[in-house]
């Protein structure tokens, strides 16, 4: 089912999705997996009898999509699988005539207004593979078509979990030992999510009508922004009887692993530098980006590497693609940034902070486009309303 594709591109957010690729030792995972998909149905997800849910996974990881689908059945819940193909998706992206994929997918759009959960797995064994060199202006006629699911979310009732899995070709392109991924994963899905949740629900009542947020590094970056009136969003690994009547989409989302604070900040008020030494562009590096913020906007971008990329991914892209979006800060503990040796920065370890521009309409902001790109800022500090909240990268309390 080709249009899985542009739905996954609207339901699976940037920060929450993995890759995956599965090893002969992973089918001797299937306790762990039992383990894992209780837990996913019965907490995470809350799933009640008569729900409709939705499982959906890449074809190497159907042995996980079984075990979620068996308890899915066991708590009373409607299970439907669907499965994905790297060999479709990139050949939805390179071999469909462009005038096809601009086919908004309407009736999946009315269909998903009866999902109760949608328990998300990684959809492709090799990302990189897949959509690694795809042209950008075949992207974007993708995301524009896409567009009319993302329109729909926040008034649906669905609620999402995403489930990551440490794998090789993901460790290898974090430069990270695999046994050292594969345990720091673990270390996440099971971290202390009662602490995460009380540290999150912390850094989310002093977000609430901020006044002042300051950001700076070592390395260079120093500039402020107002959160106004935008919700801050928490993802402690559970979408809670509360959040899952919320109006936003986004405070109906978990991830395993999770824990982090997010929000659509005041868009216009961010002003000042930023320098980030090192993140990716399209699965390349992108090295030595300094930018500022004017009133909201990216001005003066400059990279010494990868600047190229950054500009031909925005390109295709009309709308407020380059204003200050989002905003979030990582709270678990058992995540670690790792570089020189290394090359991983994880959004949810515990004091790392990402900001990105262009679209948060999801998170309730104003900015709408399909375009958008985030940007980590390693071993930064961060002030609210005056109180230092993460120091060089850790939180303080």
């Amino acid at each position: 089912m080709t249009y899985l594709l542009v739905v996954r591109r609207a339901l699976i957010v940037g920060w929450i999705s993995a890759g995956l690729i599965v090893s002969s030792s992973t089918f001797a995972q299937d306790t762990q997996f039992d383990e894992l998909a209780k837990r996913v149905v019965n907490v995470s997800a809350d799933v009640k009898p008569g729900d409709v849910v939705v499982v959906y996974g890449g074809k190497h990881i159907i042995p996980m999509m079984e075990s979620l689908s068996i308890e899915v059945g066991k708590a009373g819940g409607m299970v439907t699988m669907f499965l994905s193909s790297d060999r479709v998706d990139r050949s939805y992206l390179t071999e469909v005539p462009e005038k096809y994929l601009e086919q908004e997918p309407k009736f999946f759009a009315e269909w998903l207004k009866h999902v109760d959960v949608w328990i998300g797995l990684p959809g492709n064994e090799n990302p990189k593979a897949v959509y690694g060199d795809i042209p950008q202006e075949r992207m974007a006629k993708a995301a524009k078509s896409g567009q009319i699911i993302n329109d729909m979310l926040n008034q649906a009732k669905l609620r999402l979990v995403s489930i990551g899995y440490p794998t090789n070709d993901e460790a290898e392109r974090n430069q990270v030992p695999f046994a050292t991924y594969e345990k720091m994963h673990w270390d996440a899905v099971n971290a202390d999510y009662g602490r995460i949740a009380e540290q999150g629900a912390k850094i989310k009542k002093m977000l609430e009508g901020a006044k002042v947020i300051k950001v700076t590094s070592a390395k260079g970056t120093n500039f402020s922004f107002s959160v106004g009136s935008g919700t801050i969003i928490m993802n402690d690994g559970i979408v809670t009887a509360e959040e899952a009547k919320s109006n936003l989409f986004l405070e109906r989302i978990a991830s395993l692993p999770g824990g982090s604070v997010f929000c659509a900040p005041l868009e216009s008020s961010a002003n000042g530098k930023v320098v980030v030494p090192r993140t990716r562009c399209m699965y390349e590096p992108m090295t030595g980006v300094a930018f500022e913020f004017r009133n909201g906007k990216l001005e003066n971008f400059k990279a010494e590497t990868g600047g190229k990329c950054f500009q031909e991914a925005m390109a295709p892209y009309a709308g407020p693609k380059d204003m200050f979006g989002y905003f979030s800060i990582g709270l678990n503990p058992g995540l670690k940034v790792m570089e020189d040796p290394g090359d991983y920065r994880p959004g949810d370890a515990a004091g790392m902070v990402w900001i990105g521009v262009g679209d948060n309409s999801l998170m309730g902001g104003t900015n709408k486009t399909q375009g958008s790109m985030s940007f980590p800022l390693t071993k930064a500090t961060v002030e609210i309303d005056g109180k230092v909240v993460v120091k060089e990268g850790g939180l303080v309390f």
